[in-house]
């Protein structure tokens, strides 16, 4: 940790939740930050890194001297597929993880999504939302809970930390404009106290 802040690594960090969270991150002087994403970081005061996560060499590259990585980045599904002929989503969290591990950084927090267990929903089945429950719906689903039982590696062989925060609809705005985001909406506000909690945990 440098100057006792512990040193976060933000893929995907252009995005919304990723912008949401350096900016709060900034304005608290939580941590020391290293913000990563393929489009500008516009206004950011941390350390800001331009890379293609799909590419290992910038993911070797990013992940040195880090301490806890907050990975936001996805590749989209139409990686998905025999003649996509590219890095999956999939590939690119678990390639990212085994190369956390070897550079050293203690812990993981991944974007995840409730999509990892609502198949059964999308059926007409009732919903068993538990950490352990893997019913996806669709290609985006199913490779987020393949790379959460990745973590779940992490956790039982490497002695490493690995929270999976299921997201469900995040639109940066604090009130729901939808249906279905009367159920699943995270508000800024409990995005960036939900990541820090992810964050900082001891348990």
């Amino acid at each position: 940790m440098a100057d006792g802040k512990p040193r976060v690594l933000i893929t995907g960090a252009a995005g919304n939740v990723g912008a949401t969270l350096w900016r709060a991150w900034e304005q608290e002087d939580r941590y020391e930050l290293t913000l990563v994403d393929v489009r500008p970081i516009e206004g950011a005061r941390s350390r800001t890194e331009i890379g293609d996560v799909s590419e290992l060499d910038v993911l070797r590259r990013i992940c040195q001297s880090q301490d806890v990585l907050v990975h936001l980045a996805f590749l989209r599904d139409e990686s998905v597929g025999p003649d996509s002929g590219g890095m999956t989503d999939i590939g690119l969290s678990l390639a990212l993880f085994e190369i956390a591990r070897k550079a050293g950084i203690g812990r993981i927090v991944y974007a995840s999504t409730n999509k990892v267990n609502s198949g059964a929903q999308r059926r007409g089945g009732r919903p068993a939302y538990t950490p352990d429950r893997y019913n996806p719906y669709g290609w985006y689903g199913a490779m987020k809970g393949m790379a959460e039982i990745g973590g779940r590696l992490l956790v039982n062989s490497c002695d490493m930390r690995f929270i999976a925060v299921r997201i469900g609809t995040y639109s940066g705005d604090t009130e729901p404009d939808t249906l279905r985001a009367c159920g699943y909406l995270l508000s800024p506000r409990d995005c960036v106290q939900l990541f820090s909690l992810a964050v900082d945990y001891e348990g």
